[in-house]
């Protein structure tokens, strides 16, 4: 696990973003993907190492389904989305610990890149970085709003 990129993140010894960490759950921490091409990339991250969905525990998924909520709605609600991709495929190189992909998808969003080409913002050489200033005062924002949510029905 020495070479596992989430769990460096996890444990502080190299983070994935630039921000403070949007939330420490019991299971998950909530991240910003860092660098990306795109404001709001979410990344949540299962504390455990574990590679395969199957060994997540019922207390994990319930959290994971609390966590999604909130940041979906969130999003929505700061980068006016009209529509959200989550995502799991924990396949890339020092990326095969358990962490889930919240995707915004709002008027900035190249339709090009819909669907599983999406991950073009992920790659620094093909698209423009968001500046981590930006980024961390978007984390600062949503970490405060995701501290003060209440799982209510958005109207």
């Amino acid at each position: 696990m020495s070479e596992c990129l989430s769990c460096k993140s996890n444990s502080g010894e190299k983070r994935i973003s630039p921000g403070v960490t949007i939330h420490n759950g019991k299971y998950w921490v909530v991240e910003h993907a860092y660098p990306s091409g795109l404001l709001g990339w979410i990344v949540i991250v299962l504390k455990r190492h574990s590679e395969k969905l199957h060994e997540l525990s019922n207390e994990e998924w319930n959290e994971l389904a609390e966590i999604q909520f909130k940041i979906i709605n969130i999003l929505h609600k700061h980068l006016n989305t009209y529509k959200e991709y989550t995502c799991c495929f924990a396949t890339g190189e020092g990326f095969k610990h358990i962490h889930f992909h919240v995707i915004p998808i709002s008027a900035d969003y190249d339709e090009y890149y819909k669907g599983a080409r999406a991950f073009h913002y992920l790659r620094e050489s093909e698209c423009e970085i968001i500046p981590a200033e930006k980024v961390k005062v978007f984390c600062e924002v949503i970490k405060s709003e995701f501290g003060n949510y209440y799982w209510e029905i958005q109207q």
